[in-house]
């Protein structure tokens, strides 16, 4: 009897974690993963802080000005903003494989 119970025990955590593991492939092949750096256009300092909206997605840069995004991979545009800065709109190319540099310029 107890064996079952054990058997019966291991079986159902293997059916949970089978479960959790559910993911859209479809969804995963249709993403690219980006990054990049927002700096100011005229000094080239970084600028830590900036919000950058991706379709759905809201992002902000590391002290460094660099971020990291999970994208479609059909052509995006990518919103850029940050206190005294005007925003920008930027196209993120779908098969390009270089990182993405983001120029603000001051108000």
């Amino acid at each position: 009897m107890k064996t079952h119970i054990i058997t019966f025990i291991a079986i159902l955590i293997t059916s949970v974690a089978i479960a959790g593991n559910n993911t859209n492939i479809k969804e995963k092949d249709n993403t690219k993963l980006i990054s990049g750096k927002v700096v100011d256009k005229v000094s080239g300092e970084e600028i830590a802080g900036a919000e950058i909206k991706i379709d759905n997605k809201v992002i902000y840069t590391d002290l460094n000005g660099n971020f990291i995004a999970n994208v479609n991979s059909t052509k995006t545009e990518a919103f850029v903003t940050f206190v005294s800065y005007n925003d920008a709109k930027v196209n993120i190319e779908p098969f390009s494989y270089t990182a993405i540099v983001i120029e603000l310029e001051s108000k």
